[in-house]
């Protein structure tokens, strides 16, 4: 079988400029009450964003996409920047359950399917392992499917060839078991076109369970490119925070880390919000956390054209982390989204979003 990198095709860094962005709409199958604790977080992005590019919206049947033509009208978006198909889902969250896009200098684009399994088996997927295949048939693209496991929230990429991942988040046997690290790393090379990869660590799945974090240590929450070989990287002071010991092993490993060509990375730190923030809303019984503490952070943000969406959670450190991000990212607006009922439910502004790039001929 042709590989993408074999035809040509890379993933594109998230900065780079999109057609679009696609977003599945919460719905109340899988969690109860979910789309009436979530919807105005969706419809804050899709604010921001249809201004600036397409919004691809998965909705799971007909009746739910009348709602959002609804929608629509009452708030009154553009319409023509809206594009609506009806794909049954249990999640929310494009950005490990849809494809990665690659594009080639043909101009041409392609989803890669990476077999999603929920996240390590830990939640029903046989609706959202299908997301791939039916975005490809909507764009009329190749789709190409990777010989392994691993969601997008757990990639990270230059746009230059270096690719940053947690290996509790891939080089797992709850995702990839009896596969080695060359494997693993041979099928990365091989379907998003990359040439050197860097390793962080993670953490343990007890401990990211006890944190309500249900993606083994996704790296958007720790480690993000902002350039070539620039990085914001979750950081805390505070040794008593449950995740210190494993930002500090981050830090470290990136502080050894190099691009590439072999230059060494510019880091920034980015805070942390306070491990402990408490959601008074009432949480279902297959919600990660009952009333419990919610570990939020910064990283998760997601640059689309002209603008980043930065999850914030009502504190002070909201904007100090807005002000850091945005000076790596001049000329495109800043807007915090309100994000605890999402964070609460284990995701944040970058688990449910997922670029689709604009096709650029060399």
């Amino acid at each position: 079988m042709t590989t993408p990198a074999q035809s040509g095709y890379s993933m594109p860094a998230e900065w780079e400029p999109h057609e679009g962005t696609w977003l599945q709409w919460p719905h109340d199958d899988t969690y109860p009450d979910t789309q009436m604790r979530l919807e105005h977080i969706w419809l804050m992005m899709v604010e921001a964003l249809h201004q600036h590019e397409t919004v691809h919206v998965i909705v799971p049947d007909e009746r739910r996409r009348q709602h959002l033509d609804r929608q629509v009208v009452h708030y009154a978006f553009d319409r023509s920047k809206i594009d609506v198909h009806v794909i049954p889902t249990e999640d929310v969250s494009p950005r490990d359950n849809g494809p990665i896009f690659v594009t080639n200098d043909q101009g041409e684009l392609a989803a890669t399917d990476w077999n999603f399994n929920g996240w390590g088996e830990r939640y029903p997927c046989t609706k959202d392992r299908e997301v791939p295949a039916k975005i490809a048939d909507i764009l009329s693209i190749p789709r190409f499917t990777a010989p392994i496991v691993l969601e997008g929230g757990g990639v990270e990429v230059n746009g230059a060839g270096t690719f940053m991942a947690t290996r509790t988040s891939i080089i797992n046997p709850n995702r990839n078991p009896g596969k080695s690290q060359a494997e693993i790393e041979q099928a990365i090379r091989d379907f998003l076109g990359i040439t050197h990869v860097i390793w962080l660590s993670g953490a343990p799945g007890d401990f990211c369970d006890s944190i309500g974090d249900s993606t083994d240590y996704h790296v958007d929450g720790e480690a993000r490119f902002v350039d070539e070989s620039t990085v914001l990287y979750s950081w805390t002071d505070d040794k008593s925070h449950p995740e210190y010991p494993y930002l500090k092993q981050h830090l470290d490993e990136l502080r050894n880390a190099t691009t590439e060509s072999g230059r060494s990375l510019t880091l920034v730190p980015l805070p942390m919000p306070e491990c402990g923030l408490y959601s008074t809303a009432n949480t279902t019984e297959n919600a990660p956390f009952e009333a419990g503490p919610v570990c939020g952070v910064y990283a998760n943000y997601y640059v689309a054209n002209g603008v980043v969406l930065v999850p914030v959670y009502g504190i002070a450190e909201d904007v100090v982390a807005k002000g850091i991000i945005a000076e790596h990212f001049p000329g495109r607006k800043i807007i915090g989204i309100p994000t605890q009922l999402l964070a609460e439910l284990g995701g944040m502004m970058h688990c449910v979003t997922q670029q689709q790039p604009a096709v650029q001929w060399s």
